[in-house]
C-alpha cells in the first residue's frame, strides 16, 4: 500500500469514528416528554341530542383544548403541581397556579419519576391563527 493510500485510509477511518461518536451523542440526549390533554377542569362543551325515544339528552364533554388552560405566560409556559399519578392508565393530574386541574396522558417512562407534590412545568403550543 502506498504512503498516500495509507494517509487517506487513516483520515477516512478517523472521520467515520468522529461521525459515529457525534451520532451516538445526539441519540443519547434525553427526549422531551410529550403529554396529551385528556381534560381541562371547568371547560366543557355542551351538546343537546335526542335519544331513541325522542327525548332531549344533554351531554357535557370535557375540553381537550390547550386554549382553555388558564395561567400560561407569554411563551405558553404553564406552572403546575402534580396532584395525582396513575401509572395503570398513564395519566397525571396537575393543578395550575390558577387553581385549574388538568389531566394529561404521558408515556410510562415519563411517569416513573413523578410524585404527588412535584412541580410540573409544561409548554403549550401557540394557538392557531
Amino acid at each position: 500500500m502506498s504512503h498516500e493510500s495509507s494517509i487517506t485510509l487513516v483520515v477516512t477511518v478517523g472521520f467515520l469514528l468522529l461521525a459515529t461518536a457525534m451520532v451516538g451523542a445526539v441519540n443519547a440526549a434525553p427526549a422531551q416528554p410529550v403529554a396529551t390533554i385528556v381534560s381541562v377542569e371547568g371547560a366543557t362543551t355542551t351538546y343537546h341530542s335526542q335519544d331513541q325515544d325522542g327525548q332531549t339528552v344533554t351531554v357535557q364533554v370535557p375540553s381537550h383544548s390547550s386554549a382553555d388552560i388558564k395561567g400560561r405566560d407569554a411563551q405558553g409556559i404553564v406552572r403546575a403541581t402534580v396532584t395525582a399519578v396513575d401509572t395503570t392508565i398513564n395519566r397525571v393530574k396537575v393543578r395550575t397556579s390558577e387553581g385549574q386541574t388538568i389531566v394529561l396522558e404521558m408515556s410510562p417512562a415519563s411517569l416513573t419519576s413523578l410524585q404527588v407534590g412535584d412541580p410540573f412545568t409544561f409548554t403549550l403550543p401557540e394557538p392557531a391563527r
